[in-house]
């Protein structure tokens, strides 16, 4: 008879070639080769869980049958425990080991389901799941609308969320919870799925009843009673092949053009984990976890914001001041980079790559029918009264909502960067429109949500612009590095700098953004500061850069009448006495710094002054 060690262990093995998935020909052997190169990933979700099983010790088209108690010819070594049961007596395994994993799989148990509490405390979960199963008609990647929906919804009420495939047609959501009564976690998510279906009837159901839910997905809460299991991360299924339970990052599961992408089978998975590691390994840290809301959640649209002034008390922010946010506040920087970082890169959680767009930085921020708008410039003053349509279009927007963007100008089917210049100045001409490009939200209503994840943050920004108007857009944005790198080259002729690349995962945090946040401009400039002018104030000669490493260069050629007027424009009322350099000779330092864009050449270097950034 065939054995294998495992964790110390000697195991005997039967009927290694049994057919057990007879549409693939995969044999038992296959499963238990499965199970033991993914053993490692998959008994921490298992830690200390009671395991039920759907046992098929003939293969999925012969006899198949749910066992809780533990198979007969189960070693005694093999941990179980006493569990609650309305018929008496029940103890379940807890599997520890690989061994004993393998074990069980050796006599038959294909898939593995577990609560949603510890052994040690029946009935107290310690997450909340969402099994979205789709009906006739819809797929998984319905399913994926469905999950974006209630990911948003949970976040707004600070419970995040992860995602893996249920390894048949649907998906499964598990979030983190502070140890909580079965009953209530499972009175929330009946909730929550019927408030999504008041929303979304057209999407959702939250009753079991076939004849509703063609072309659309029932979002099952019931599996958060105390009595009910899920299938466990990474358990093979058994359907017609050995499809498995498996995780997934949001990124991908947001980059899957076809259902056929969201199936993976045994002979996949083992490289996925080798390759990328357990995306639900943060689902394991007990600090993730957060308490349920005090009360079940208000049946409310979860889709975005009516784009009409809303009134000084926002309904959504429960009668508070839903301004929860005021100017000034600190801007995350990117840092400059070489190239376009792969997807796996800044801290391997996904990568957002987004249009580098040519305008001025603006932190917009809505204040309700009685305060106007106002509009954060890069150095903190108020760029309202120089933009005024933007203003009006920020005043519109819910109370609260704050908006980290860019304010772009657009003339001859082009950004224009040199409008923005002359608008600020003489107003927008008729040929001119003006945009607010948003590429982060800091706050909704009522809320700060700087601390979630960028990507719970671009849902939320999506949601919250989706029946806006112009001048006010979310910015074009990618998981897929292939295409935004097209992007750049396809839409270079219309002003598109180049690419902002930001970890999926980071919070807004402005100290450490350059490790989180760069961008990749296309081309060969580069940002300096302005120190000083030479030559008069109103027709400067040149300008005294700083580069960001630190060196300091003097402009060369000589500026531009077209560059030279642009910096007297920006450097009035910034200009201090004139002072003698001993390497630049007489100049006019600034007594607050101005933002330039350079190309540095040769040897020694020289920098060649492009244009100034603006405020």
């Amino acid at each position: 008879m065939p054995q294998m060690t495992v964790d110390g262990r000697t195991l005997a093995l039967s009927h290694l070639d049994k057919v057990y998935f007879p549409r693939t020909g995969t044999l038992k052997g296959e499963v238990l080769r499965y199970y033991a190169a993914v053993h490692s990933a998959l008994l921490p979700h298992l830690r200390d869980r009671p395991v039920s099983f759907l046992r098929c010790p003939d293969g999925v088209a012969a006899e198949v049958f749910v066992a809780k108690n533990p198979p007969p010819g189960t070693p005694d070594w093999v941990r179980t425990a006493e569990v609650p049961s309305n018929s008496g007596e029940l103890r379940q395994v807890v599997l520890e080991d690989g061994a004993g994993l393998l074990s069980v799989v050796n006599l038959g148990c294909l898939e593995l389901h577990v609560p949603q509490w510890h052994a040690g405390a029946p009935g107290l979960a310690d997450r909340l799941v969402l099994d979205l199963d789709p009906g006739a008609g819809a797929d998984v990647l319905t399913c994926r609308t469905v999950a974006g929906l209630l990911r948003e919804r949970l976040a707004a009420d600070g419970l995040e969320v992860w995602v893996k495939t249920s390894g048949g047609k649907g998906l499964h959501l598990l979030v983190p919870l502070e140890p909580t009564p079965s009953a209530r976690v499972s009175a929330y998510a009946k909730e929550l799925a019927a408030e999504l279906e008041a929303a979304r009837p057209e999407l959702v159901v939250h009753t079991m009843a076939k004849a509703r839910r063609t072309g659309r997905v029932l979002v099952d809460w019931s599996q958060n009673s105390a009595k009910k299991t899920t299938a466990a991360p990474y358990t093979v299924r058994a359907q017609e092949r050995p499809t498995v339970s498996a995780p997934l990052s949001w990124a991908e599961l947001d980059a899957a053009g076809s259902a056929a992408e969201l199936v993976f089978t045994i002979a996949e998975v083992p490289e996925r984990l080798a390759a990328h590691g357990d995306p639900l390994g943060p689902l394991l840290d007990p600090a993730r976890a957060r308490p349920l809301p005090a009360a079940a959640p208000h049946r409310a649209r979860p889709a975005s914001p009516a784009p009409a002034r809303s009134k000084s008390k926002s309904p959504s922010s429960g009668g508070r001041d839903p301004v929860v946010l005021t100017p000034p506040v600190e801007v995350m920087r990117p840092a400059a980079v070489p190239a376009v970082p792969p997807a796996d890169g800044l801290g391997g959680a996904g990568v957002l790559y987004e249009l580098k767009l040519d305008g001025f930085r603006c932190v917009a921020f809505a204040r309700g029918p009685d305060r106007p708008a106002f509009l954060q410039s890069r150095s903190g003053r108020d760029l309202a009264a120089e933009f005024p349509p933007i203003a009006a279009a920020v005043a519109r927007l819910p109370a609260g909502l704050v908006l980290d963007a860019e304010l772009v100008a657009w003339r001859g089917g082009r950004f224009a960067f040199e409008e923005l210049l002359r608008t600020r100045r003489d107003g927008a001409a008729e040929d001119v429109a003006l945009g607010l490009i948003a590429f982060d939200v800091l706050a909704l209503p009522g809320r700060d949500v700087r601390s979630l994840p960028l990507a719970d943050r671009r849902r939320l920004l999506l949601a919250a612009l989706a029946e806006v108007p112009p001048p006010v857009q979310p910015v074009l944005a990618t998981t897929d590095r292939a295409e935004a790198l097209t992007w750049t080259e396809q839409l270079a002729d219309t002003g598109v700098e180049g690419l902002v690349c930001k970890a999926a995962g980071s919070a807004y945090r402005p100290r450490g953004a350059g490790r989180v946040w760069v961008k990749y401009r296309r081309g060969d400039t580069v940002d300096a500061t302005v120190r000083a002018v030479t030559g008069p104030p109103a027709r400067p000669r040149a300008v005294v850069l700083e580069l960001d490493d630190g060196r300091v260069l003097l402009s060369s050629p000589p500026l531009s009448p077209l560059q030279s007027r642009q910096v007297a424009e920006l450097a009035a009322g910034r200009l201090g006495a004139p002072v003698h350099d001993p390497q630049y000779g007489d100049v006019r330092p600034l007594t607050a710094p101005l933002r330039a864009e350079v190309t540095v050449t040769g040897r020694p270097p020289a920098a060649l002054f492009v244009r100034l950034r603006g405020d």
